[in-house]
């Protein structure tokens, strides 16, 4: 093995070397995620997979200001880590500042720096600092980068650290985004408490609000730039196809072009040889199981020499056969294209990587939106008839749950469901960890874990599935026969010191909303707030009282939702009188349990019970606004920078959520309304708006278990982050003030009692002397000297 790598790909999570004389020197991981312009890096990603087993992505990164020496070298030692691991990495070649996604998403933050390794390093002078502007910019992976100090590198549409030694100003440009700011009151605060040791002064300023010394500090103040465009998408644009064969067959390795056009077959790659295969956006190269190792380890610079005369951004990606990934497949006709979200954003092909992605008009997107399935294929094992075992997280720990109660989870708790089956004659085992919306993170992570430990034990055998309360798939309510029943309240937090402590509803009142649609697996119950205005006429509901459960079926409710509030009243009533009730024949208990009779969305404003509401999320996160349907929504899918569309079969809501930009609200107004002309939809169909926060009923009523308290009241991460540390900041100045004027104070009491010792002594006749002398009597004075003879 080379001693340039020891023991590589061990164990999961990231290894970073640092390109140095050639050499590959491992980088401390306090230093992941910083980039020097001037250097070359390699980045290998460890994962493992439920079997145990290890995959590996092998990055080698290029600084823009990096040699020719220390890129091949950085190229070169890729092959050789490459070979160590067997050949199992998929490579792939990063160029600053246009990383792929797989790259960004390996670091919370991407920093560059000027300089490199070849810079040295400068004595350091305490309180002597080189003034320096931070540019922090990007809407889904935030970079940051050292700019020219001057008036002119502002934007509008960015954020910008000024660092100017034990003064640091934070500027928001008025379109910059949360999470702009967010990062970069992030990397504000480290440098005031990391490498300033807190003695820095923070001050954040907004566009158009800075106080005097920050342009002083900039070097004079002058008119701001307008906002520049995010990031692009990457990796969906694509041009013409070509296959390129790359072989050693005449002796020395040499290029010819296989195919060009639209479509691939799989059937074109020769395992004896390696492959090109460039769809303008990106270059992979696939390395075929029985390549000689000349060409094995020649294709990837191969690759790269392809590409010469291209934008720097285009990427190259090695493959092998049989490791190939989902968005490789994808160029093959052959091959079954990934399982992706619906995009209904991209119209045409691009045939030059440097266009933006072209937007899809309104109808486009309409017409996708209606042509877009929601039908789920089954998602696992069987029908439900294998053993089912229950565990709650209870102080860290999976505690047995009570069979007569499999099925019923609190919102404010973490589970784990092993399910134990036969497939193909083989016992097989399926791990659900469920997380309730109310649950601390420590009893998640505790589910996550213990998930993990049970797959080990059973060799890694087992599949692993994380399910978000209100997100159940078909299977998992499947295995609890109509009784999948999720109630308020949970046991504390496992932390003794955070003061949780357990929370039930107990005072013998309670309501179950039971929804569904298209049969028993995908119907459950829910527990809503005591009210009337809770109800609603498409679906069924359980009230319970201290004496008697009442099962009230709405006129709209189907049959599958009647049957399962059956079952959850059997499960639920427990020696309380059953009483059936149809909407209209209420009885006066049962208003009085609710607070009074109230309204709700009745029969004459809700769709047909045949027809499911649909949801769909609209965002231009990506650079380009598109629509994705979301199959089995609930109120968590509601994110506040999106927009949604809810079709409810007679209306059409446009949820705004209130992060959202204008672009979102414009474009899905627009898309909803060729929506509703697409379908064919009565020419007085409404299309409403709905703000996050101020739901009616109407529109809630198409969400189980709508939670009005969890009603996502947007709070600024910025705004929050930013209060805490100014209040820090004052504070640490006020505790420092007080301890000078403390030490002054002390300082004055020492010289008043001086004084008053003098005094004393002067009003006794003792001679005035120094205070802080002992007080000893003078000698008497010599005697005098004997006469002369």
């Amino acid at each position: 093995m080379s001693s340039d790598f020891a023991n590589p790909g061990s164990k999961p999570g990231l290894e970073i070397w640092r390109i140095e004389s050639l050499a590959a020197v491992p980088l401390p991981a306090k230093d992941f995620g910083t980039f020097y312009d001037g250097d070359s890096y390699l980045v290998l990603k460890t994962t493992e997979t439920t079997g145990g087993k290890y995959v590996y992505d092998l990055f080698f990164w290029l600084g823009s200001e990096s040699s020719q020496d220390e890129q091949g070298a950085a190229a070169y030692k890729a092959v050789e880590l490459d070979d160590l691991l067997g050949g199992a990495p998929v490579q792939h070649r990063e160029v600053q500042d246009c990383e792929s996604d797989s790259f960004l998403g390996c670091f919370k933050k991407i920093s560059y720096e000027k300089g490199g390794v070849k810079s040295g390093f400068r004595k350091v002078e305490r309180d002597v600092y080189e003034t320096r502007l931070l540019h922090v910019k990007g809407s889904r992976t935030v970079r940051i980068k050292p700019v020219a100090i001057d008036h002119t590198t502002l934007n509008a549409g960015d954020v910008f650290v000024l660092d100017a030694g034990l003064s640091i100003y934070l500027w928001n440009g008025s379109g910059a985004s949360h999470k702009e700011k967010a990062k970069g009151l992030e990397v504000a605060l480290a440098i005031k408490d990391d490498e300033r040791g807190g003695r820095a002064k923070l001050t954040a300023c907004d566009q158009g609000a800075e106080e005097a010394a920050f342009w002083e500090a900039l070097g004079g103040q002058g008119p701001v730039a307008a906002a520049t465009p995010d990031d692009s998408p990457t990796g969906s644009s694509k041009g013409a196809l070509k296959l390129v064969r790359v072989s050693d067959a005449s002796g020395s390795l040499s290029t010819t072009e296989v195919a060009c056009g639209d479509t691939l077959e799989r059937s074109m790659l020769d395992s004896k040889d390696v492959f090109i295969v460039d769809n303008e956006a990106e270059v992979f190269v696939w390395v075929g199981k029985e390549a000689t190792a000349d060409e094995k380890k020649g294709g990837m610079e191969t690759g790269v020499k392809y590409t010469a005369g291209r934008p720097k951004g285009v990427r190259v990606t090695k493959v092998s056969e049989g490791a190939e990934p989902a968005l490789f497949k994808s160029l093959f006709k052959s091959w079954k294209p990934p399982a992706t979200p619906a995009d209904f954003s991209m119209v045409g092909r691009s045939g030059n990587v440097a266009q933006a992605t072209a937007q899809a008009s309104a109808a486009d997107l309409a017409k996708g939106m209606s042509d877009c399935s929601f039908g789920e294929s089954e998602d696992v094992a069987d029908d439900g008839s294998g053993k089912t075992e229950m565990y709650r997280i209870e102080d860290f720990e999976p505690v047995p749950v009570d069979q007569a109660t499999y099925g019923q989870f609190f919102a404010g708790d973490s589970y784990i469901v092993k399910y134990t089956y036969l497939s193909s004659g083989r016992e097989a085992t399926l791990l659900y960890f469920w997380l309730g919306k109310d649950s601390t993170t420590d009893e998640q992570g505790a589910a996550a874990l213990h998930a993990k430990q049970m797959d080990d034990n059973l060799g890694g055998q087992a599949t692993q599935v994380r399910v978000t309360m209100g997100k159940e798939p078909p299977h998992l309510v499947r295995l609890f026969g109509g009784k999948l029943v999720v109630h308020s309240g949970g046991r504390a937090s496992g932390f003794k010191n955070k003061g949780d402590e357990d929370s039930y509803d107990e005072d013998g009142v309670a309501l179950y909303h039971v929804k569904g649609f298209g049969g028993a697996d995908s119907t459950k119950a829910a527990q809503v707030a005591e009210v009337a205005t809770s109800l609603n006429s498409g679906d069924c509901f359980v009230l319970l009282t201290p004496a008697s459960a009442f099962l009230w079926a709405g006129n709209g409710a189907n049959e599958t939702e009647k049957a399962t509030a059956q079952a959850v009243c059997g499960v639920l009533k427990q020696g309380r009188k059953l009483q059936e009730v149809a909407e209209g024949g209420e009885p006066d208990a049962f208003w009085e349990a609710l607070g009074g009779k109230g309204e709700y969305p009745s029969s004459s404003v809700l769709p047909e019970p045949d027809r499911p509401a649909r949801l769909f999320l609209c965002s231009n996160a990506t650079g380009a606004f598109k629509v994705e349907p979301l199959a089995h929504f609930s109120q968590s899918d509601l994110e506040e920078g999106d927009v949604y569309l809810l079709d409810v079969g007679n209306a059409v809501f446009v949820w705004v959520g209130s992060e959202a930009n204008e672009l979102e609200k414009g474009m899905a107004a627009e898309t909803a309304a060729s929506y509703v002309a697409l379908e064919g939809y009565s020419a007085d169909t409404a299309v409403l708006t709905v703000k996050s926060g101020s739901e009616p009923p109407i529109f809630t009523s198409h969400f189980l278990g709508w939670d009005a308290s969890r009603a996502k009241v947007f709070l600024d991460p910025y705004e929050a982050k930013l209060a805490k540390a100014m209040a820090e900041q004052e504070a640490a100045q006020a505790a420092e003030e007080e301890a000078r004027a403390a030490s002054a104070a002390a300082k004055a009491d020492a010289v008043a009692k001086a004084e008053a010792e003098r005094a004393s002594k002067a009003s006794s006749g003792a001679p005035d002397g120094d205070p802080f002398e002992d007080d000893e009597p003078e000698p008497p004075p010599p005697p005098p000297p004997p006469p002369p003879p």
